[in-house]
């Protein structure tokens, strides 16, 4: 019996654009993380958007400015969407509404970096983050986070 990769004249190598060498075929383990430094969750960690983002720029060089900027304005479109909310409590249900297209991101970065125009860095960047946002106020403190290595992107970024 013929098994379907075989049918459509792909190995189990990958499909086009093959693997990338050290990642093989399985999809990266999420480590999520803290955004906040207080329990209330008003407090965002200064080194996510200092130190922290400098280091994820740096392993990001070589996703062009065009894809980093694509992802970002994706994830700030949603932001503003949620925020369309009258309150509060609306923003939150447009949050809980959303959620699943916050999640798709870990698909599309899977997709960038199977097209080879995104780094594996940058996909465990992007599982890490989904897997840290619980609700609207890490949601909120990941946009902050990923602003600020967006800006310290542009001046790695090799097409700069």
């Amino acid at each position: 019996m013929v098994n379907h990769q075989q049918q459509h004249g792909r190995s189990s190598q990958g499909g086009r654009g093959g693997q990338q060498p050290g990642t093989g075929d399985q999809l990266p383990v999420a480590s999520p993380l803290k955004y906040h430094t207080d329990e209330a969750k008003k407090s965002l960690k200064p080194e996510l958007v200092d130190e922290q983002a400098l280091e994820w720029a740096k392993g990001f060089a070589n996703l062009t400015v065009a894809q980093m900027r694509r992802f970002y304005d994706e994830f700030k479109a949603i932001e503003r969407k949620i925020l369309g909310g009258k309150d509060l409590q609306e923003q939150q249900n447009n949050f809980e509404r959303d959620k699943a297209l916050i999640m798709m991101f870990k698909a599309k970065a899977v997709y960038a970096e199977k097209r080879k125009v995104s780094p594996r860095a940058f996909t465990k960047f992007i599982f890490d983050h989904i897997a840290s946002i619980k609700d609207l106020r890490d949601f909120q403190a990941f946009i902050k986070v990923f602003e600020a290595v967006v800006a310290f992107h542009r001046f790695y970024a090799k097409d700069n």
